[in-house]
């Protein structure tokens, strides 16, 4: 019923009537209609709403709203249910407002000071009161902020970073720590919601909005600025509840334009974006997975779920970076001396990685290979069949295989996507696609002897069992997303023997007379559990994901996030959500 107000209130006729002014409590008094003009001219915030209908009230739905009122007939709102624009009219004490959205409006409204209080009724019974302080004092209408955004302070070849945030009302969807946004001086941008591609500057706040419908996203005011730093309050025009205090460091990435002959110097700098764009990938695959393979919450993922729209958008920031930095060294833009050569192997390696998961995840997906430079593009990419996205991965990593640095056995090799990840990648890839022969030939080139075993304590500071893991995006230790035992459980799934195959603690993988077949080697994957990533995708692959979670059949691919599903048609939602 809460979301059923603000959504209604478009649809309804109200009665629009400007009166009087002092205190509530005063008699109010008749003023004429330049009067009454003139006193409501400016732009308003509402701080305290109540909404009735059939006897339930409802407080908050509006506090956090603004409506500027215009001397030319004219009115903007940040408040969904006003419509954001539309004009009014006055005769006598009546002033009819209509909206663009198609509303009519009818309300009575007093002063007191510098506060706007608005009472009415619709006719479809909800009745209303709204107190609105003033936020404009001048006749024209125009916020005056103690501190105002510029294009040079906000935009640029750079992002901006979450340090902290607050939600002081509403629910919180899309803000998360340590998540990036950025706003380009051509007017796009990559906000919290990925519908939030273009943004404006306007009376010294930022509106965000979606370019190819023009729906207004977020209004975002400065609050403070102290060097790299700033705070802004965050508010929704698209989720009309949400107001929140963010704070935002800059960090600035070498743009990929600027690359000069330092060649190696920028090869680091062009690492950096694709690596934290992946690993927060993987952080939040890991989330989607424990949850889904967990009895107590395997049913508590929708396609509004925020974990699936940001892993989503971390899969494709990623795989756009990628394919940039592809088509650079297709144009020539980059020389392609070895470590070059190595560079692009390991982008290409990691595009892989992330489509192989995708498909594996959410089944059909769309596939890019392009890299991405406006809404409109992003709005028409097809969907592609899982199997497609398979094919698309498997040729990714085959491709880049020879061209991947040798595996480095010491800590900082093992952050970077090197020929043995490539082995455990393609091996998994061949498993999936039900190529076992395949599978244990491309393991058995891997040299399982350069791993030593240890315990699980060693992973905390990327020892020897490591075959590739990734630095998270927020603090906490290294994920492994290969090592040793995924290794040497990819091979007791394809052979169904533990004959030969050992644990970190140099024993055998277990009593050669335990349970075998799929049971057996699902049940051998839940003992370790510094081998999480990659579980889910075993379950499924031995067709052990249901009677192992208890998660319903059309669980076993994830929701495609509602935002994709409504700003792009060609795509179609999984079954079930």
């Amino acid at each position: 019923m809460k979301r059923f107000l603000p959504l209604a209130l478009p649809m309804m006729l109200m009665s629009f009537v400007f009166c009087g002014c002092g205190d509530d409590d005063e008699k109010t008094e008749v003023i004429s209609d330049g009067e009454l003009i003139s006193k409501a001219i400016g732009t308003w915030m509402c701080v305290k709403s109540t909404d009735t209908q059939q006897g339930h009230s409802y407080d908050g739905l509006m506090v956090g709203k603004e409506v500027t009122i215009n001397a030319g007939g004219t009115y903007t709102s940040t408040a969904q249910s006003f419509g954001y624009t539309g004009t009014y009219s006055v005769n006598g004490n009546t002033v009819t407002v209509k909206s663009n959205s198609g509303g009519t409006f009818v309300i009575t409204v007093t002063f007191s000071g510098k506060r706007m209080i608005w009472e009415g009724a619709a006719n479809n019974g909800v009745t209303f009161k709204y107190y609105f302080d003033r936020e404009s004092d001048d006749d024209s209408g125009v916020v005056q902020p103690v501190l105002t955004f510029t294009d040079d302070l906000i935009a640029g070849d750079f992002s901006w970073k979450v340090k902290d945030f607050t939600i002081e009302k509403g629910r919180n969807s899309y803000i998360q720590k340590d998540k990036e946004i950025s706003f380009k001086k051509d007017g796009s941008c990559v906000g919290f919601h990925s519908m939030e591609d273009a943004w404006l500057i306007k009376n010294g706040r930022i509106e965000t909005y979606h370019k190819q419908t023009s729906e207004p996203m977020y209004v975002y005011t400065l609050l403070s600025q102290k060097d790299s730093t700033i705070s802004v309050r965050m508010e929704g025009t698209l989720d009309d509840e949400l107001k929140a205090t963010v704070v935002l460091t800059k960090v600035v990435y070498q743009s990929m334009d600027a690359i000069t002959e330092d060649y190696q110097s920028n090869i680091f700098a062009l690492r950096a974006p694709i690596y934290a764009s992946c690993a927060s990938f993987v952080e939040g695959q890991l989330q989607l997975e424990a949850t889904r393979s967990t009895p107590n919450t395997v049913h508590q993922i929708s396609a509004q779920s925020p974990v699936i729209n940001n892993t989503w958008q971390a899969a494709y920031s990623t795989i756009n970076r990628i394919n940039y930095t592809l088509e650079m060294a297709e144009r020539g833009d980059l020389q392609l001396n070895q470590q070059v050569t190595q560079f692009l192997a390991e982008v290409r390696a990691i595009r892989a990685f992330i489509y192989y998961n995708l498909g594996m995840l959410w089944g059909n997906v769309p596939v890019i290979t392009q890299a991405i430079m406006s809404s409109e593009q992003a709005s028409n990419i097809p969907q592609r069949s899982q199997s497609e996205v398979f094919q698309l991965a498997y040729s990714d990593i085959c491709n880049a295989l020879g061209n991947l640095p040798d595996s480095n056995y010491q800590n900082e090799g093992k952050l970077y996507f090197n020929k043995d990840a490539g082995k455990m990648l393609k091996a998994e890839i061949e498993l999936t696609l039900g190529s076992k022969s395949a599978a244990q030939n491309t393991l058995n080139q891997i040299d399982k002897d350069s791993y030593i075993y240890q315990t699980r304590s060693v992973l905390q500071t990327m020892e020897r069992p490591v075959i590739w893991a990734m630095a998270q995006a927020s603090s906490g230790p290294y994920i492994p997303v290969y090592t040793i035992t995924h290794h040497q459980l990819y091979l007791y799934e394809i052979t169904g023997s533990k004959d030969g195959l050992v644990l970190e603690t140099n024993v055998s993988l277990g009593d050669g007379g335990a349970t075998s077949g799929p049971e057996g080697v699902a049940a051998e994957w839940k003992k370790y559990t510094y081998a999480d990533f990659g579980y889910w995708a075993a379950l499924k692959r031995l067709g052990q994901a249901q009677s192992v979670t208890g998660c319903f059949d059309y669980e076993l691919l994830m929701p495609i996030p509602y935002v994709d599903i409504m700003s792009n048609p060609n795509i179609t939602q999984n079954p079930g959500y």
